[in-house]
């Protein structure tokens, strides 16, 4: 799973407008190469077009049958999040069914990715868009949502028997990326860090009650550069990037420990499930490993950028979780 960041942000695009171009106009036929503009590169290239659609290539590593297939995924789960939930969030318009240049265009949803704006917001208001955030996933994580969710998509029935054996499936992941971890990312980390993070993978694994939680519909990529505001008003507008979604420990997309104390008690004051056993525990895991995948990905697919990110992202970390 990856994590959003300003490496993204920073990424060139993979694809030139030139290439994709004839390809979106068999949707927008009046479009003009001028009016696309490069917005950031993660899993997608992203573009706006004439300010009213977002264009979403798939990276290089998914312009094939996996990642036309991902995109397919998506788009069902929105159709199945529209008018489920209190702020808007994409629907796809056209998908462009193809292996070579797999692509979904959407309405571009008003407003400004919060991380570009969090620092410039009052602590009143900092305090009101993490209230409503709260309650945004109070119901995102509800109970009858995941249950509605596993009617609607018979494929995880194979997967999903119960929750039960959701929790060892999912514990025997979590050893595989500790696994995974030693054998690729520690071989970019100092011994202080190894042994940092071979402590929270340990302090994790090893404590029954992190693997007690009830698996709920999650995001799983829920940060601040995908909650829009109205930078005027300071508004929340809408949700967006739902690749990742699917049943999940829900304590991922409560990682907000880099916008400060203020704002996470915010969140948590109004969620309905923030009682939950384990449930800070669990946030402080999966936050603080964030520097795995980037290190991982980066080592399996050539990508500099992305170690580089991991080694910032670790540095970052134990700082904010010291020994």
């Amino acid at each position: 799973m990856l994590y959003m960041s300003f490496y993204e942000e920073m990424n060139p695009a993979d694809i030139t407008i030139e290439e994709i171009v004839s390809s979106v106009r068999k949707f927008l036929p009046d479009i003009s190469s001028k009016s696309i503009r490069f917005f950031y590169h993660g899993s997608y290239n992203v573009f706006e077009i004439d300010k009213k659609y977002i264009l979403r290539i798939s990276d290089r590593e998914f312009r094939n049958n996996q990642g036309l297939e991902m995109l397919r995924s998506e788009s069902e789960i929105l159709k199945f999040l529209k008018k489920k939930l209190t702020l808007a969030i994409p629907e796809i318009l056209y998908l462009h069914d193809s292996t070579k240049i797999p692509f979904s265009i959407h309405q571009k949803i008003p407003g400004k990715s919060l991380v570009f704006v969090i620092q410039e917001l009052s602590l009143v208001q900092k305090k009101s868009i993490g209230a409503k955030i709260g309650k945004f996933l109070s119901r995102f994580h509800s109970k009858e949502l995941k249950d509605e969710y596993l009617k609607c998509f018979s494929k995880w029935k194979e997967f999903f028997s119960s929750d039960k054996d959701f929790l060892r499936s999912f514990r025997k992941k979590c050893f595989t990326w500790f696994e995974e971890a030693k054998e690729i990312a520690y071989q970019y980390l100092n011994q202080n860090q190894q042994d940092w993070l071979t402590k929270i993978f340990e302090d994790y694994l090893n404590n029954d009650d992190n693997f007690t939680f009830s698996p709920r519909l999650s995001h799983n990529d829920f940060d601040t550069s995908n909650i829009l505001i109205d930078p005027k008003s300071a508004k929340l507008t809408g949700i967006i990037d739902f690749e990742e979604c699917n049943i999940w420990d829900p304590a991922v997309d409560l990682l907000f420990f880099d916008e400060g104390p203020e704002f996470i008690k915010a969140i948590l004051d109004n969620y309905k499930y923030s009682n939950q056993k384990s449930l800070k525990a669990r946030m402080k895991f999966f936050y603080s490993q964030t520097c795995t995948p980037y290190l991982v990905w980066g080592t399996q697919h050539n990508r500099p950028g992305m170690i580089e990110e991991g080694l910032k992202r670790i540095r970052k970390n134990m700082k904010m979780f010291p020994k």
